[in-house]
């Protein structure tokens, strides 16, 4: 009788010990077998995906600031030749004249070169600046002379009127000449031959008299 509950008991102590050791390799297995991670949710999908096309968008931009500024080096580049060469086109401007001498003798230098504008620009400034009266209707008369030279016979005759305007003037003899001439260019035959006919009477050592007497007698 003790001989069967001897045998029973390690039946028994036997079955526990195979079943503990089934427990442990279970239990190892399943310590061996890696885990499986969580299949990703469709929002934590789109999150990703979003993220990737985020991260592409950058590297285009990056990709464009790069094209960018090498394309604005090239058209700096273009600009600064093209300006080089407009440059070589371009002559340069001349030099600046020399500022007229505003003096009496320097006026009647330039008239007698044909410099008329200068001449006319050198007499006005002498008018502009007060000069003496005694010289005022000279420098009126040599204006009406380059104008007449310029054939601004109009210009002319404004100035020849000046110098008749003053009391007294030795240019008044050959202001009545240069008038007879202004008129007779602008087809004014009846002052022009008013004009000649006064130089010949009123101021008969003029030295344009005989002149005035051939223009009077072909009016």
């Amino acid at each position: 009788m003790s001989f069967r509950i001897s045998f029973t008991a390690f039946l028994i102590l036997l079955l526990t010990l195979i079943g503990c050791s089934g427990q442990e390799a279970t239990r190892t297995e399943q310590k061996a077998m890696p885990a499986v991670p969580p299949k990703p949710s469709r929002e934590q999908l789109k999150i990703d995906s979003l993220e990737m096309v985020n991260v592409n968008l950058k590297q285009k931009l990056i990709k464009l600031e790069q094209d960018n500024n090498t394309l604005n080096a090239r058209l700096s580049d273009v600009e600064s030749k093209l300006k080089a060469e407009i440059e070589k086109a371009i002559p340069a401007p001349p030099p600046a004249p020399p500022p007229l001498t505003t003096t009496y003798e320097a006026g009647q230098q330039a008239f007698a070169e044909k410099k008329y504008d200068d001449a006319i620009k050198i007499f006005q400034a002498l008018l502009d600046g007060g000069i003496a009266e005694d010289q005022a209707d000279n420098c009126h008369y040599w204006m009406g002379e380059s104008y007449f030279g310029k054939k601004e016979y109009a210009e002319a005759v404004k100035h020849l009127d000046a110098v008749l305007a003053y009391k007294t003037s030795e240019k008044k003899g050959d202001a009545y000449f240069m008038l007879g001439r202004s008129y007779m260019l602008q087809g004014d035959k009846a002052k022009a031959k008013e004009m000649f006919e006064k130089v010949v009477k009123d101021y008969p050592t003029n030295n344009n008299v005989q002149k005035a007497k051939e223009h009077w007698g072909k009016l």
